[in-house]
This record gives C-alpha cells, structure tokens and sequence, in this order.
C-alpha cells in the first residue's frame, strides 16, 4: 500500500469520523442550563441562541443531571469537529501534493453531499 494510498484511507476514515460526530452533535440538546430562584423556589431551564433571541425550555429537575451530561458531551463532539477538520484539510493539502485532483479527493467520499 503506497503513502498515497494510506492518506486516502484516513481521509476516508477522517469523513466518516466528521459524518457521525456532526449527526451525534445534532441529537444532542444545544445551549446550557440557567438556574433561576423564583418565590424561594430553584428553577432550571435549558437556554440556546436562535439568532438574536434566546430561547428556554424548563427542565425538570430528575432530568437536569442527564440535560448537563448531555450539553457536555455535545461540547465534547463539537471540539472533535474542529479537530477533524483542520485534519481533513492537511490530508487534503498533501493528497494534493501527491497528485490528486480536487474532483478525485471528492469522489473519495462516496456519501459527501
């Protein structure tokens, strides 16, 4: 197996790395949790941006814990999508030094959109 070859199979393996944390991010919840005291009594609700508005979703308390874990994770998928990117472009950037065109490097990707 050449070098350019191996670079192909990890920039495969890299797409698919990128496809199924961008659909874990998508099924986990967005925002974090504001906890409010209102007449004494602690509540939690689950805040995200949707352009310039805010928007909130109470959270039950037997939940919270599980919304918390939840948001963390997203955190957590969304950091790896950062880093898989930035790999993505130095394996593209050395397919192409290797003789790839762009249109072989994107029929790599079977499933790219």
């Amino acid at each position: 197996m050449s070098k350019t070859s191996k670079n192909a199979d990890v920039y495969i393996e890299l797409l698919r790395d990128l496809r199924n944390a961008e659909e874990a991010i998508l099924s986990l919840p967005r925002g974090y949790i504001s906890t409010k005291v209102i007449s004494g009594h602690t509540y939690h609700y689950l805040q995200w941006r949707e352009g310039n508005q805010v928007l909130s979703t109470y959270v039950n308390d037997a939940l919270l814990n599980s919304t918390k874990q939840q948001i963390v994770i997203r955190k957590e998928y969304e950091e790896l999508v950062k880093i898989l990117k930035k790999d993505l472009k130095k394996i593209e950037k050395s397919l192409l030094k290797a003789g790839y065109t762009k249109e072989e490097i994107d029929s790599l990707d079977e499933n790219k959109e």
